[in-house]
């Protein structure tokens, strides 16, 4: 498949591109990749906890999210990775793209580790990996992120990746348990 390189608010969107660091490829998610997702952390209610998605019951649930995600591959401006441990050939994490505003060159990054694999600098690895791709690839000048206050691991990862806390707010999450919580905003520039 050929993509043609798109240039809405002069940033040059290339869709999800194959990405590497030094232990994962970052590449785009694969419907066989059901049984990791739902393993590793789409079943998994501490990777939950701090996130704005609930726990699938069962794979099922999780195959309807990863056939969307494949689907969504089609646009260029969608930018959701699967971690995948060289070592392992497993996909452990994810990281991707949301609220992109073109003509501000802005958007948000998220991400999540299988909890079996935390405190191993997992994400902020990919984390540093992508932000680098999306500010000099793409051309985003800023990039923010949230985590829930009492996840002050998520804070570490973005602060060693480079980002810079800006502010506290209470974030209004709408999916289907719409809650409030309490975030930390850090965000990344490129100058």
């Amino acid at each position: 498949m050929q993509l043609c390189i798109s240039n809405e608010g002069n940033l040059k969107h290339k869709g999800t591109v194959l990405l590497e660091t030094d232990r994962f490829i970052l590449r785009r998610f694969q419907l066989k990749d059901v049984h990791d997702v739902y393993d590793n952390w789409s079943s998994d209610i501490d990777s939950a906890k701090y996130n704005a998605w609930t726990v699938h019951e069962n794979e099922y649930v999780t195959k309807s999210y990863v056939s969307e995600w494949v689907e969504y591959y089609k646009k260029l401006n969608y930018y959701h990775w699967a971690i995948l441990d060289k070592k392992g050939n497993e996909v452990i994490g994810s990281i991707s793209v949301a609220n992109i505003k073109n003509r501000k060159k802005y958007c948000e990054i998220g991400y999540t580790v299988a909890k079996k694999r935390w405190n191993e600098g997992i994400a902020t690895e990919v984390l540093i990996r992508v932000l680098e791709f999306l500010t000099s690839d793409v051309g985003f000048e800023r990039v923010r992120a949230i985590h829930d206050v009492r996840n002050k691991a998520s804070g570490r990862v973005m602060e060693k990746a480079g980002m810079i806390f800006i502010k506290n707010k209470m974030q209004i999450f709408l999916s289907g348990n719409n809650f409030l919580m309490n975030c930390s905003v850090y965000e990344y520039k490129n100058d």
